[in-house]
């Protein structure tokens, strides 16, 4: 997905958050749909143009600064290029729309999967008034940083136990040879 294409906030989605941060609480963004159009969104959009399919996310990370990554994974039967992208919140309402003239996205195969990575900037909304729902298919997608690093001192402790290994079979190699040579 181009980084130059960047969320249209709904009004009815800016309103939601607007009462839910007056309340106390966080709107809940569970699902994102995908359609086959590609256009100009505009903030008094209720639906996408032609929404296809509609899943829930696969996974997200709040990166700060009113910045989400997110992914959802498309599946099932279905093929069309995705032109535009909705993310609803849990009560039904669109918070907001991807899309541009001329332009796919990604592309949903027949019978296949589309993992779809998005970059949503939030920083318009009131701070702190958007949460994600993970839906049950968990992507294990978004690897942070402490998780790579832990990645990468278990694969260095893997090395050095395989030199270990190796240097022990030489030396069992060498005792073998002198006990044949003196025995």
């Amino acid at each position: 997905m181009s980084d130059s294409l960047s969320l249209v906030i709904t009004r009815k989605g800016l309103n939601e958050c607007i009462s839910a941060k007056g309340k106390g609480i966080e709107a809940r963004l569970k699902w994102v749909s995908a359609g086959d159009r590609a256009y100009s969104p505009n903030p008094d959009q209720t639906t996408l143009v032609n929404e296809i399919q509609r899943v829930e996310f696969g996974e997200y990370k709040d990166t700060g600064a009113g910045q989400l990554q997110a992914v959802a994974k498309f599946s099932g039967p279905q093929e069309y290029p995705i032109r535009e992208l909705g993310f609803w919140l849990e009560t039904g309402t669109l918070l907001g729309v991807i899309s541009a003239p001329n332009t796919t996205l990604n592309y949903k195969a027949k019978d296949g999967h589309c993992i779809q990575p998005i970059t949503l900037d939030l920083s318009a909304l009131p701070s702190d008034t958007v949460t994600v729902v993970v839906g049950t298919e968990n992507l294990n997608i978004l690897i942070d940083i402490e998780m790579m690093m832990d990645t990468v001192a278990f694969v260095r402790s893997q090395v050095i136990q395989t030199k270990q290994a190796h240097t022990q079979m030489q030396l069992s190699e060498k005792i073998r040879n002198w006990e044949e040579v003196n025995v």
